[in-house]
């Protein structure tokens, strides 16, 4: 008898809850039908036209290149580090480049802003010079008439002076990057080798110094290489007494350095922009 009152009852809960199931489920499926009507009928709501939208153009730049040249050891080939460099080209034919230079393999980094004009005569630039943690110097250097104005600052303290200027020279900072403008200076026609006057900053005594030193330039002759970036038509140069160079275009894009003196040779890896020297 208890087992049939049991079964009774609980048939009978079953029925109540069923009974309060079904109109739950029932509402909860107007609702949604509901809210799908309403987001059909809901106009699309329209993408924002400023929200990607490209910058206008500037009018001053009339080109601009983005590029990577990696370095790997010329005896073992080996990565060493990575330079990243932009060059801007203004309207008045002057240029900029902005390089800075990871030196994994000796802790090292170098940051520099560099200017010349049209014609590749040196204008200013900021450099500075870490290494394995440590500030080996900074500099600011303009040329202002016949003399170069150079602030620096290294473990020794702060210095200004300015040196006198020879009516051409250049100005070598040490980015490979950079390194293709001092062939702005080169005269294609004489040929052969030919010195100019290149003030280098390095260290002495614990802080930086700038002198004058005559550096060599020869042209070997024009070839065309392949590199990752690609493969380019390019000028190949003797620089000074260990460095071989490759460069390519109006802007003296550096597309190969090697400098056997660091057992260094860097390649171009990437590059974005018109470079005048891409087959």
């Amino acid at each position: 008898m208890w087992r049939e009152t049991i079964a009774a009852g609980a048939a009978t809960a079953a029925a109540a809850e069923d009974s309060q199931v079904k109109p739950r489920t029932a509402s909860l499926a107007t609702a949604l039908l509901a809210l799908a009507l309403t987001a059909g009928c809901a106009p699309a709501r329209k993408p924002d036209a400023n929200a990607h939208a490209a910058p206008p153009a500037n009018a001053t730049i009339v080109r601009s290149v983005v590029g990577v040249l990696d370095c790997t050891t010329l005896s073992k080939g080996e990565p060493c580090g990575r330079e990243a460099w932009t060059l801007t080209v203004q309207a008045d034919g002057s240029r900029t480049m902005r390089a800075f230079f990871d030196g994994g393999r000796d802790a090292q980094q170098i940051s520099t802003i560099y200017r010349a004009d049209a014609a590749f005569r040196f204008l200013e630039a900021f450099s500075t010079a870490y290494s394995k943690g440590k500030l080996l110097g900074s500099g600011f250097y303009v040329a202002d008439g016949s003399l170069l104005h150079v602030t620096t600052r290294g473990s020794t303290g702060y210095k200004a002076e300015d040196l006198p200027l020879p009516q051409d020279y250049s100005v070598l900072l040490h980015p490979p990057s950079i390194d293709g403008w001092h062939f702005g200076h080169y005269d294609s026609a004489a040929g052969g080798r030919q010195k100019l006057p290149t003030f280098v900053f390095g260290g002495v005594d614990g802080g930086p110094r700038v002198a004058a030193f005559p550096i060599t330039l020869e042209f070997v002759g024009r070839e065309t290489i392949t590199v990752p970036a690609g493969r380019f038509e390019t000028e190949h140069y003797h620089y000074g007494k260990d460095t071989e160079v490759w460069i390519m275009g109006p802007d003296r894009i550096m597309v190969r350095h090697e400098y056997r003196a660091a057992d260094t040779r860097f390649e171009l890896t990437q590059v974005q922009g018109p470079v005048g020297g891409r087959l």
